[in-house]
């Protein structure tokens, strides 16, 4: 009587998602089969104006590898970003571009991303900002259990800025990867007294997500900068 088979099942990650490696032996017969567990799709959004000196980066630092659409809404540029984007767009099929005919401010761009957005989660960057690297670590965790999955910025001179359960509704800016089904009405508002993603950060806590924070820094924060929303914001420009 040969010997009973014996399983050993491994865990291990692989361009995207959790794999599940088994691997059967009995009588001297190996069977290996490989079963992909976890894959969740991701959307990324910004929207840009007159951003022609940094949307190439930005874009370059989205890890193609994760992005299954990259939605950019042109806010009616009148520099080179357009054109930035079409050329981009020919060696990135994941880049869907929307115009806006006018300038209509960036809370109307960034609500046009978010309902245009099809993906399990939504990342959302703004185009002077950029990815770090790490920010491959932050998204091999989104497995589909949490809403929110909190990561931390580095700003241009180095200041970090650390997400908790303490400042996260002071704290609005893009430090979390959404998961979009979770958004539902909650939109970016256009408000004289207050830069727009406030109101959408706090519709969104007000419901009580699930939070995964991973302590990660993963996200380069172009602040200061003369002309920023948030610039234009605290000088009342806005």
């Amino acid at each position: 009587m040969s010997a009973p088979a014996k399983l050993l099942i491994y865990h291990c990650k692989r361009d995207r998602g959790t794999f599940e490696l088994r691997h059967a032996y009995s009588g001297g017969v190996h069977v290996i089969c490989e079963e992909m567990r976890v894959s969740m799709k991701f959307s990324f959004i910004s929207p840009v104006y007159n951003s022609e000196q940094w949307i190439r980066t930005m874009l370059d630092s989205i890890p193609k590898e994760y992005a299954d659409e990259i939605i950019v809404c042109d806010d009616g540029s009148s520099d080179g970003t357009l054109a930035i984007l079409q050329e981009y767009q020919k060696g990135c099929p994941q880049l869907n571009i929307l115009l806006n005919e006018k300038n209509m401010g960036a809370s109307y761009s960034y609500n046009r991303c978010i309902e245009a957005a099809t993906g399990d989660y939504v990342g959302i960057i703004d185009s002077d900002d950029m990815y770090l690297p790490t920010i491959r670590d932050v998204l091999a965790q989104v497995d589909g259990q949490y809403d929110f999955y909190y990561y931390n910025m580095l700003t241009k001179l180095g200041l970090p800025f650390v997400i908790t359960e303490d400042n996260r509704y002071g704290w609005c800016g893009q430090f979390k990867i959404i998961r979009r089904s979770f958004i539902g009405d909650a939109r970016f508002t256009v408000r004289s007294d207050m830069a727009g993603d406030c109101d959408f950060n706090r519709a969104l806590l007000n419901r009580n997500p699930s939070r995964n924070y991973t302590g990660i820094f993963a996200y380069w924060y172009n602040y200061p900068r003369t002309n920023s929303e948030y610039d234009l914001y605290q000088r009342g420009l806005k």
